[in-house]
């Protein structure tokens, strides 16, 4: 029987896993620290909520025996936060909920039962396709990006917490001070080549970043809307 070859995957994956059934959560979380990677477990769907501002992980597991809707906005949530795939398991092989999935940003779904081998081979493979790669340090006039801690560092010197896809966005941004990214290169750029373009998630994205801007660095009109694209505001 042939083995699978695990050797090739980068050094740790950060594995967030959301997974309220007591008997199962353990071993999702054995599986994944036993070859090596970090298994951020939480067991509580409010509990990931809160934690998933906080959290920067390469690959988001959801298994929770929840009704479909509270499923689909769970993900729909960590969407808005992360850039990282999103395997969500399902009771059943319902197309419908399965479609509606996938349209709320999930990259694969997953019908249960599964054997902890086939577990363990998703999360290889999905790992090789994350990109959440370390970035770059980045200063432009009085801000600067703190990739270390996924923060902006204002004129006032206060600390303003970044979620993944702010970060994103913002240091794609100050790399070309004064240069109007296209929205369609910036949704390829930040979310990857595997999403579709989301024109009403980027503009949630700018807004929210102008708001924590604005209100924790006293920063203002850093990020400049044009028509078709936006820009960072040139020192």
């Amino acid at each position: 029987m042939a083995t699978l070859n695990y050797s090739d995957q980068k050094a740790s994956l950060r594995v967030f896993v959301i997974c309220d059934q007591d008997a199962t959560a353990p071993i999702w979380g054995y599986i994944i620290r036993d070859k090596g990677h970090v298994a951020i477990l939480e067991t509580s769907v409010q509990r990931a909520m809160d934690r998933s501002v906080e959290e920067i992980p390469d690959l988001i597991v959801i298994d929770v025996n929840a009704p479909h809707q509270q499923r689909i906005e769970l993900c729909k949530k960590f969407r808005s936060l992360s850039a990282s795939p999103i395997l969500l398991f399902l009771p059943a092989n319902h197309e419908p909920e399965i479609i509606e999935a996938y349209q709320a940003g999930v990259d694969e779904c997953v019908i249960k039962p599964i054997s902890p081998a086939l577990f363990l081979a998703k999360i290889v493979a999905w790992g090789r396709r994350s990109w959440t790669e370390p970035m770059s340090s980045r200063q432009v006039g009085r801000l600067q990006l703190d990739p270390a801690h996924r923060s902006a560092i204002g004129a006032n010197g206060q600390d303003v917490k970044l979620t993944n896809l702010e970060f994103r966005l913002l240091h794609l941004l100050m790399s070309r001070p004064g240069f109007v990214f296209k929205t369609e290169d910036i949704i390829q750029t930040v979310w990857g080549s595997r999403r579709s373009g989301d024109i009403a998630l980027l503009k949630n994205v700018v807004y929210r970043l102008r708001k924590k801007m604005e209100e924790d660095a006293d920063e203002t009109h850093l990020i400049q809307t044009w028509p078709g694209g936006y820009s960072f505001l040139e020192d």
